[in-house]
């Protein structure tokens, strides 16, 4: 039997107990900086639709800052996070769980799948106010309000990226649903036009209509981090 020295010495006693003490109290001190740094600077997130395909996929981890205001820095292109009105506030214990697994696991797994709660869409910035837009084969035509003429979206475009769209099937008239179709529209102030990359999605301002920077824009996205292959800042 093997005698260890800490077990009878009072002063190694005493140093492996201020070597735990202190390893538990970096712990907490990372976690809590790391709660508050997530709180109000950085955010991740969990695709769990392909709404935004090609650019982000079903699955895909994203990192998104609250720090951000369209009216100051809104570029045609920028992907944004939509807050879900009918979202409702998760139970603090699970959120609890939720943030300790997450910062354990680098937010790749969490217990509780909170669906219903504090939910974000991901929508691109396309229209700016004072636009005047519409849509066509899916595509959508823009007159700036310096402009006379109408130009596509991807001319117009900040940020480069490419759509998701499929034939529609024969007969299907325009004015039916879903049709890549959308009227002629003015963008009021602080008012935005946002799409889906996937255009079939039509979960977007073709259905909400423009939408108010201040009652529905909460972020932006900056980086996709997961899958690795695939990271990517935006």
């Amino acid at each position: 039997m093997t005698a260890k020295y800490r077990n009878f010495s009072y002063t190694a006693k005493r140093e492996y107990r201020n070597k735990v003490l202190f390893i538990i109290f970096l712990v907490v001190f990372v976690f809590f900086v790391y709660t508050l740094f997530t709180s109000y600077l950085l955010k991740t997130y969990r695709l769990k639709t392909d709404a935004m395909y090609p650019a982000i996929s079903s699955g895909d981890m994203i990192l998104g800052t609250p720090i951000y205001n369209p009216s100051f820095s809104a570029k045609r292109g920028d992907l944004v996070l939509i807050k879900d009105s009918a979202s409702e506030k998760s139970p603090f214990f699970k959120r609890s769980v939720n943030a300790v697994v997450g910062f354990f696991t680098f937010q790749l797994f969490q217990p509780f799948d909170l669906q219903n709660s504090d939910f974000y869409s991901i929508r691109r910035i396309i229209g700016l106010p004072g636009d005047t837009v519409y849509m066509e084969n899916f595509v959508l035509h823009i007159k700036t309000k310096d402009s006379e003429h109408f130009l596509t979206e991807f001319e117009l475009a900040q940020k480069n990226y490419d759509i998701e769209i499929k034939d529609l099937p024969r007969h299907w008239d325009s004015s039916l649903p879903f049709s890549g179709s959308y009227p002629k529209t003015l963008l009021k102030e602080d008012e935005y036009f946002v799409l889906c990359d996937n255009r079939i999605f039509t979960d977007d301002s073709r259905l909400w209509g423009a939408i108010s920077a201040d009652k529905k824009i909460s972020g932006k996205i900056i980086l996709k981090y997961w899958p690795l292959k695939e990271f990517k800042s935006y």
